[in-house]
This record gives C-alpha cells, sequence and structure tokens, in this order.
C-alpha cells in the first residue's frame, strides 16, 4: 500500500513547540519577529546595548546621541563650575548662570576637540578634567562614529508581501496556495529563495504539526518586478479538501522565509512573514500589477498590489 507523501513530510526541528499552550496567538508576527517573549532573567542578562543601538529607530537614535551630548556637558560644566569658575580664562560674569553657560561652551569645545581658544583652563584641576573629558570625546565620537556606519552598511531587506495569501484558481491542478511579494527598494536582488511552512493543529492528538509546502518554483535568479509564490495544491497537498472553516479550526499558520543575495552590500539577506487562517482568502485572485507606459518601459502599479477579486474556486 502505498503511503502518501504528506503523512511523511512533517518538520519536527522547527524550533517551535508542538504543543498548542506553549505558544502564543501566532508564531510569527507580521513583521517576521518571533512572537515570543522572555521572562525570569534579570534585565543585565537579556539587555544587549549594540543591539538596541543598531535597531532602534533613526530618530530615536539621534535623539539619543543628542541627550547624551547635553547630559556629558552638562556634567562636566558642572565640575568646572564647581572647581571655581576662576579656574577658566575668558570668563568673567559674577552671575552662576551665566558661569554656568560659559563653562558649557567650554565643555562642548572640549569634548568635540574644537578648541575655539576664548576660554581656557588655568588650574592643575581644570586641565585634569579636561584631558579626561577630551579622551572621553575621542571615545565617544569614535564609538558613535561606528555606530553610523554599522547602522548605515547592515543591509535590511525591504521586501513588501501581500496582506493576504489567497487560494486561488490554477491550472490543472485546481487551485494553489499564492502569495505576492516584491522588492520596495532600487537593489538588487539576486539567488532568491523562497521557503514556506505550514502549521495547524492535528484533529487526532491536538499537537501543533509542520509541513514544508512544495512550491511551483522556490527559487528565481533575479527579483526583478513581482513574484507570485504558488503551492499546488495536490491530492498529495496538506491543504487538499481543506476550506475557509476547516483552516479557523486547525488554527493553520503559513510561515514564509525569503534568503537573497543583496548587490549593493555584497551579504546575504533573509526576511519573514506569516499568515493565519484569517488572512487567507479562500476563492480569490491578484490584481494584475505589471504593465508598461508610453515609452515601452515596463511599469509596476503597487496601487493595486494588495488588491484581489473574488473567484469561484475549483474542485480536486
Amino acid at each position: 500500500m502505498k503511503i502518501k507523501k504528506n503523512v511523511l513530510d512533517f518538520i519536527k526541528n522547527t524550533g517551535f513547540s508542538s504543543i498548542p499552550r506553549n505558544e502564543g496567538t501566532r508564531l510569527i508576527n507580521k513583521n517576521g519577529t518571533i512572537n515570543i517573549k522572555r521572562t525570569g532573567l534579570k534585565f543585565s542578562q537579556r539587555f544587549d546595548v549594540f543591539h538596541w543601538l543598531i535597531n532602534m529607530k533613526w530618530p530615536t537614535f539621534f535623539l539619543l546621541l543628542f541627550v547624551g551630548f547635553i547630559i556629558a556637558n552638562t556634567f562636566f560644566a558642572l565640575i568646572y563650575v564647581s572647581l571655581g569658575i576662576e579656574g577658566l580664562s575668558g570668563v568673567y560674569s559674577n552671575k552662576w548662570f551665566e558661569q554656568f553657560m560659559e563653562a558649557f561652551y567650554f565643555s562642548a569645545q572640549t569634548l568635540t576637540t574644537l578648541g575655539y581658544g576664548a576660554i581656557s583652563p588655568l588650574s592643575t584641576g581644570h586641565n585634569i578634567v579636561a584631558s579626561f573629558e577630551a579622551f572621553i570625546g575621542l571615545l565617544s565620537f569614535a564609538t558613535s562614529t561606528g555606530l553610523l556606519y554599522g547602522r548605515f552598511s547592515r543591509p535590511k531587506a525591504k521586501i513588501m508581501f501581500s496582506n493576504q495569501a489567497i487560494v486561488s484558481p490554477y491550472r490543472e491542478t485546481g487551485k494553489g496556495l499564492m502569495v505576492r511579494l516584491i522588492n520596495s527598494k532600487d537593489d538588487q536582488l539576486i539567488n532568491v529563495n523562497a521557503s514556506l511552512i505550514l502549521s495547524w493543529l492535528d484533529a487526532i492528538d491536538g499537537a501543533r504539526k509542520f509541513q514544508k509546502l512544495e512550491l511551483e518554483m522556490n527559487r528565481i535568479e533575479m527579483l526583478v518586478s513581482s513574484w507570485t509564490i504558488v503551492h499546488p495544491i495536490t491530492e498529495n497537498s496538506p491543504l487538499a479538501n481543506w476550506g475557509a472553516q476547516k483552516s479557523e479550526d486547525r488554527d493553520l499558520e503559513i510561515y514564509l522565509q525569503i534568503d537573497a543575495y543583496d548587490e549593493t552590500y555584497s551579504q546575504q539577506i533573509h526576511t519573514r512573514t506569516s499568515y493565519k487562517f484569517d488572512e487567507v482568502v479562500w476563492g480569490a485572485k491578484f490584481k494584475p500589477i505589471l504593465g508598461n507606459n508610453d515609452q515601452g518601459q515596463a511599469t509596476l502599479n503597487l496601487e493595486f498590489f494588495h488588491d484581489y477579486d473574488s473567484v469561484p474556486l475549483k474542485e480536486n
């Protein structure tokens, strides 16, 4: 007796638990992050400064640098004033706030090693503090420059996925599971590989099962325009005889992984997304987005990238 292929293809090394009570509402978030929260560790054990600085948003990063610059100069300005403002030449005001501001400006010039020369340290204490501040300034700007370079040079995939996966009529197989994607950046992605994994709750033991779905085409040489990833739903597909209701009952989730080589950064990049049962539309067809303009140039109309039309499905 021949056993169907889909019975033999369960994946056990996905990294996710097969016990439903150990998982959240979904395995992978739409933005590709893992939907898990770590608890039971001290803040120092789970917090990584470099990872935090590299991955934070650009406005937050620049605001942090600015706030750090203000705090550092305020700290050193207070030290200069506490040592006695007479230890700085070029400061003539008798008011504390004006003295503090002059010390703040001097600190900013010292920290950046700019040094206009209008104010300079006279006493030994002020010279020691200024020397230490200059040393801190060199380290700080070297670190900031390294972080800036790291953020700019870090490759990041800008692949846009359709909001919904659809089950659409497909050739002689009757229907197929489809996801559409494009590269929203102007850089070139080559050797693009796709992997589609289906996850569901088994009706017998209630455990979560994982199976890699066979694709019509799992690799393309270059992602030039759009790519519709297709899993033909044949009699050997785990989605055979499924529908919207069964997908909900089995808590279906589809996990899509894209790996590609970015020519701009000369590095491999990775990105992923997932679709829950309520994000899979049964009986739909993506609206066309490819065309050309009056000059004969190929165009992508992204206004309709996520749009689809309802269509009847064929029975396998």
